[in-house]
């Protein structure tokens, strides 16, 4: 992967993580999958990876600890959350390892109380949107890319996740309502970044197949290509795959070749990921 050691140069140089949002404002359309699956790939290619767990129903958070059981037969326990650590004013301690050069900064039901801790705890509309920023910023020093899984819906973590991310990638599940989710999603980022001056970028959409037969499926590709052009949208399509299901409720696996093809297939997403990174940053 000639990218790989491009990237690697790349992270060496800017000398903090790179960050980027999973996001979608429509709920289930693969945010969570993309963003362990993708951390895991480019942990085991030696890239230093943070997963951080923006959302309360933490499916990156059980997903991954599954993983880490998978990987080392030990059972994990999580003694302080993300919200923890917000009302601490510091998340420094808090990322746990899952395997070589994959960390996890774990959630919990607790951050539904984010909402209503920073309107308690901010007086106006910059602080609302600015408290994250400075707690995650420390954690970029040891990382070279940190990932965020981020809920649909949620005003306040979306507003607060742009203001320290440098991209975007739009999970992109081949339906109607997942395209308007794209859009609307992409407008609010707009939105914040024009009224905030941000340099956030939207690094692509990866679609993944609701139905690989389906007549439907292709033409949301092909809008999505025609909205944000052919280069924005992945050339790589994750197709429906019982295996990644299976992940999410026993944690990623590399044992045969089901476990293979969906790894092989989120390698080729890695690549084609790391070469936009590549160009945008260049």
């Amino acid at each position: 992967m000639e990218e790989l050691e491009q990237a690697k140069q790349l992270f060496k140089k800017r000398k903090k993580a790179v960050t980027i949002i999973i996001g979608n404002q429509k709920g289930g359309v693969g945010k969570t999958t993309n963003t362990y699956l993708i951390a895991y790939t480019l942990a085991k290619l030696g890239i230093k990876t943070l997963v951080c767990d923006l959302d309360p129903q933490s499916n990156s958070t059980k997903a991954l600890i599954l993983t880490k059981s998978q990987n080392s037969n030990e059972i994990m326990t999580i003694d302080k959350t993300l919200m923890w650590g917000v009302q601490q004013r510091d998340l420094k301690d808090l990322p746990v390892s899952i395997i070589e050069n994959l960390d996890l900064l774990p959630s919990y039901i607790d951050f539904e109380d984010f909402a209503k801790y920073l309107y308690k705890n901010t007086s106006n509309e910059y602080e609302e949107t600015h408290l994250l920023e400075p707690l995650f910023e420390p954690l970029k020093e040891d990382y070279d890319i940190i990932l965020i899984d981020v809920p649909p819906l949620s005003v306040e973590v979306t507003s607060n996740a742009v203001m320290f991310s440098d991209y975007v990638l739009i999970s992109l599940q081949t339906q109607d309502d997942s395209m308007t989710g794209a859009i609307e999603y992409i407008k609010t980022l707009v939105k914040l970044k024009m009224k905030y001056e941000l340099g956030i970028e939207v690094l692509g959409a990866l679609p993944m197949l609701s139905n690989s037969r389906g007549s439907v499926d292709k033409l949301i590709i092909e809008s999505a290509k025609e909205e944000w052009g052919e280069d924005l949208v992945f050339e790589t399509v994750i197709p429906q795959m019982e295996r990644i299901k299976r992940f999410s409720i026993n944690g990623i696996t590399d044992e045969d070749r089901f476990d293979r093809k969906v790894l092989e297939m989120y390698e080729k997403v890695v690549s084609e990921m790391l070469s936009k990174l590549i160009e945008f940053e260049e």
